[in-house]
Formats: structure tokens, C-alpha cells, sequence
């Protein structure tokens, strides 16, 4: 079940075949000595010697458990092949869904009006959520990142739907992002950003994802005006002038190139240029898987994650 709220984050491409592990056996409880739990005070047997194997590579899961869930540690079938983007699945991830601090930090919220938690329901009735994993680049994380995927229900306008808090519990090699080159040639959401501030600037152009030659001149065009040699590349000494600073209750063709640029990223925004409540949670939520300051500002920062991180 999804959502079209805007905050939210489609689901995983495809169908979901099956869960992958049989529910675990309720009737054999082991207690953690000496730890009070916020929620549930048993981690099931059978996942004992699993989490003690995982505990260096999965470091997150101690942490889940020692906090009261029940956090499978491995990803489920239908997401293991999918990359960063989204990396959870199958149910609607929103932006907002996570608890940002205190002592549930980077679970779901659970306030029981707009939210609720969604106890062993996910992995056979097994789990509360899992552990995900991608090994290559993904945004500013330049070797792995790993996320936690918890399981909660949000109400919508519709009703309430299954929702998801994705929370990175490990980025591997956070480094800085340069800006990409782009150039005749290219296509696609990148180029259509680009397209998009220039329209800004008063260069427009077609929007249509393609770099050719309108947008070539375009991007001379305002390059001259802006002093930059003007070779027709959007390149290091061009993305600094051509982006924008927006934040909430900003509107036009900067947040549309914002909306489609975040979008690929896996989030399932409205591009109608409107810096609302929905594109304030989605930049949020970028913002701190990324290890950026998560203030919600679109500034030369985020812009260049944004434009130059893996997705």
C-alpha cells in the first residue's frame, strides 16, 4: 500500500516474490542481564548466535536490539539487489517517519496520532525491520553505506498506510562531493536540473532532459554574463553561480531543479516548485544520510552533494 503524500518515497521497483526466513519460535526468550527495554524485553533464541557472528560487521543491530526491537540483520530477498536508492522497501519510505532524537533516535516514530510503530509485522511476522547494505558509492558515502529499515504506519488523507524509516547507521569513506562536469551530450535528470536554473537566471530553455544545442548556448550565454569563460560545460568554476539557496516557502524553476534532482535519489516529490512541508522533509532527510547539517536549506553544500553524489 502507498501514499501520495509528498513527503513519501516510492517503494522498491518490482514485486515482492515471498519472504525470504520463516518466523522465529516465540517460546524461547533470552534476556539481556542488566538492561531495561523501552519496548520489549526478549530477543528470540534463534537469533543469538546470528547477531553474535554479525555483531562487528552489523554494529547497528546491538543497538537495535539493546534498545527493544527486533531488527533482522541481513536485507530481505526483494531489496538485496536494488541500490541506495531507496534501500529498504517494499512499504513507503517518508522522509519524516524517523525519530531525530533522544533516546529512539533513528527509529520509527510512534505518537500514535500521525504515527505508529509496527510490531513483528514485516519478515513473516518476525521482525520489527532489517538491515541493509550497498558496498559501492552512494552520495557522499564513497565506499558503503548501511541503513536500518524500521516498520511503522503513517495516516494520510487516505487512511493509514505502511511506512518505513530508513536511518544510515554506517557510511563508509564520508568524503566531500565534487561538482560533475556535464556537457553535450548528456541527459537525463542532471541535465534537466540544469535546464531548470537556467531558466532561472533568464536563459531558458527547452526542459526536456537533453543536452544539445540550445542548452549548450544557454549555458555560454550565461556564462558571459557571468564573467566565467565561456566554454558551454557546466563545470566546477559554473555550478557555484548557476545554483541557488532555497529553503522552505521559496517557489520557481530553483525548486524545480531542486525536486527533480532530490528525485533521484528515490524520492517521490511533486516537481511543481513549490518549497513546501513535503520538499522540506525530503531535503531533511537527504541531508542527514549524507552527513550534512540537516537544516532543510538547498545551499552550495547540499546543491553539490546533491548534483555530484553516486545514485
Amino acid at each position: 500500500m502507498t501514499s501520495n503524500v509528498p513527503t513519501g518515497v516510492p517503494p522498491l521497483r518490482g514485486t515482492d516474490p515471498g519472504m525470504p526466513v520463516e518466523p522465529r519460535a516465540r517460546d524461547r526468550k533470552l534476556r539481556w542481564t542488566g538492561w531495561t527495554p523501552t519496548r520489549r524485553t526478549v530477543l528470540r533464541a534463534g537469533s543469538a548466535a546470528g547477531l553474535a557472528v554479525l555483531g562487528s560487521v552489523f554494529p547497528a543491530v546491538r543497538r537495535a536490539v539493546a534498545d527493544g526491537y527486533d531488527i533482522y540483520p541481513g536485507c530481505p530477498s526483494y531489496a538485496a539487489d536494488h541500490n541506495c536508492s531507496p534501500g529498504c522497501g517494499p512499504s513507503t519510505i517518508f522522509g519524516d517517519a524517523c525519530v531525530t532524537s533522544g533516546t529512539n533516535t533513528g527509529f520509527h516514530k510512534d505518537d500514535q496520532v500521525t504515527w505508529k510503530l509496527r510490531p513483528n509485522q514485516c519478515l513473516s511476522g518476525s521482525y520489527d525491520g532489517w538491515m541493509w547494505r550497498y558496498d559501492q558509492a552512494c552520495g557522499a558515502c564513497s565506499c558503503h553505506i548501511e541503513r536500518r529499515c524500521h516498520d511503522g504506519y503513517r495516516k494520510t488523507a487516505s487512511g493509514w498506510v505502511n511506512s518505513i524509516c530508513r536511518w544510515t547507521t554506517d557510511c563508509g569513506c564520508p568524503s566531500t562531493v565534487n561538482w560533475p562536469e556535464v556537457a553535450a551530450g548528456a541527459s537525463g535528470a542532471l541535465v534537466t536540473t540544469i535546464q531548470y536554473l537556467l531558466g532561472h537566471h533568464g536563459f531558458p530553455t527547452d526542459v526536456d532532459g537533453a543536452y544539445g544545442p540550445a542548452t549548450t548556448q544557454a549555458v555560454r550565454d550565461f556564462q558571459t554574463a557571468k564573467g566565467i569563460t565561456a566554454s558551454g560545460e557546466v563545470d566546477t568554476a559554473t555550478w557555484p553561480s548557476l545554483v541557488v539557496t532555497i529553503r522552505q516557502g521559496t517557489a520557481g524553476n530553483h525548486v524545480r531543479a531542486a525536486q527533480t534532482r532530490i528525485n533521484s535519489y528515490g524520492y517521490k516529490l511533486a516537481v511543481d516548485g513549490i518549497f513546501g512541508a513535503g520538499t522540506l522533509a525530503a531535503v531533511t532527510d537527504f541531508q542527514r544520510h549524507n552527513e550534512l547539517t540537516a537544516d532543510g536549506i538547498v545551499g552550495t553544500l547540499t546543491w553539490r552533494t546533491l548534483a555530484g553524489g553516486a545514485t
